[in-house]
């Protein structure tokens, strides 16, 4: 079990990365399309490219945020319990998130199929739509994985 903690581990990382990636070209073409517009000129579907960058940014980034634990947690009915019902109450709130995720993720991928059947593109640079969409599948897979995996080490946590 430690090799697949370590390997979704990984993964959330890497496409963590990812996402980073890609607000740094964010960053990028909004200033220099802010600055191309004080000389009358500008970069041709900025809108479409940081709408599209600004999801894959949320999704990649899910996953590591879930394992950093950097989400608001709201415990107030929650404190009221002793330790081992706060346990699994997060256990079933992160096994029903999972699940939730597999179904985000099922969705996704729904719409990606249905986006590449009608080749709908962006209307400016006329991008695809449909590889956002697997990639944001993508993303709800790693995020389940996680999820099931925090899950499991609440449950062996309660155990010991």
């Amino acid at each position: 079990m430690e090799h697949y903690y370590k390997f979704i581990s990984w993964v959330s990382t890497f496409i963590f990365w990812i996402s980073g990636c890609i607000l740094v070209f964010m960053m990028l073409i909004t200033v220099s399309d802010v600055i191309l517009r004080y000389f009358s000129k500008s970069i041709a579907g900025t809108y479409e490219l940081v709408s599209f960058a600004g999801a894959l940014v949320v999704g990649f980034a899910i996953a590591r945020t879930t394992l950093d634990e950097g989400h608001v947690f709201v415990d107030l009915l929650v404190d009221k319990i002793g330790q081992g019902g706060k346990n699994f109450f997060r256990f079933l709130t992160k096994l029903a998130g999972a699940f939730i995720f597999l179904l985000i993720a099922w969705s996704f991928y729904d719409k990606g199929n249905e986006l590449f059947a009608s080749q709908e593109v962006s209307m400016t640079l006329h991008i695809p739509f449909y590889p956002v969409a697997y990639g944001l599948s993508l993303c709800s897979i790693v995020e389940a994985f996680v999820l099931f995996s925090e899950s499991f080490k609440v449950f062996h946590r309660k155990l010991k």
